[in-house]
């Protein structure tokens, strides 16, 4: 199992390798939405719907040592090098890895997280990924720029590799994909994608 994976990546795409050369292990800081995120009420649901079955003292699984209903366990791997990067989801495991479709180490294995829980566990990382609700949430650093998430889709290349991404626009002969793990914009050929995504990219930009 990876530790940090990489961006998605559909074959063709020129803007991605170097980047990714530059940039691997850690991506960008990401910002969040200004509302805030409760663990309790808004992240322990994701967790126990998509999480529990593997990792958690319920179930007796603790698959790569990661066990979510346990909060004192749990919070050990909340700090500047654990799994949860408070104030940075792109440098944390956990959301790389539900947030890239694309990831080796991809959770959950067969399914992914809707695009409203992905924004939930970005604002929750982003606030402090505190598990108490009475606790300060980290303030977004001044001069970056928020970047929000457009809905996430399947957009499939003519080799039939898919990645999960959000429309943002259209560019001459590219589509402009917005990544959910970092939230970075990338271009693609427009050529380079089945007809179904070339048609999704069209009616995308009505």
């Amino acid at each position: 199992m990876l530790i940090f994976g990489a961006l998605p990546r559909l074959e063709g795409s020129p803007a991605l390798t170097p980047l990714l050369m530059k940039s691997f292990p850690f991506l960008f800081a990401i910002l969040g939405t200004a509302s805030a995120a409760d663990f309790k009420k808004d992240i322990q649901p994701i967790l126990e719907k998509n999480c529990y079955e593997c990792h958690s003292e319920k179930a007796g699984k603790k698959k790569a040592g990661y066990v979510f209903d346990d909060l004192e366990t749990l919070q050990k791997d909340i700090n500047p090098k654990g799994a949860i990067v408070p104030g940075n989801p792109a440098e944390s495991h956990l959301f790389v890895v539900v947030a890239d479709a694309s990831h080796e180490a991809h959770m959950p294995p067969k399914d992914n997280l809707s695009s409203s829980d992905v924004e939930k566990l970005r604002e929750w990382i982003t606030e402090g990924a505190s598990l108490s609700k009475d606790a300060p949430k980290m303030t977004p650093t001044a001069g970056t720029p928020k970047k929000d998430l457009p809905p996430i889709m399947t957009w499939t290349n003519f080799e039939g590799k898919k990645i999960k991404a959000g429309f943002v626009r259209l560019q001459g002969d590219s589509v402009i994909l917005r990544m959910p793990a970092n939230a970075q914009e990338v271009p693609y050929p427009l050529s380079k994608l089945d007809a179904a995504s070339q048609q999704q990219a069209k009616d995308s930009a009505q």
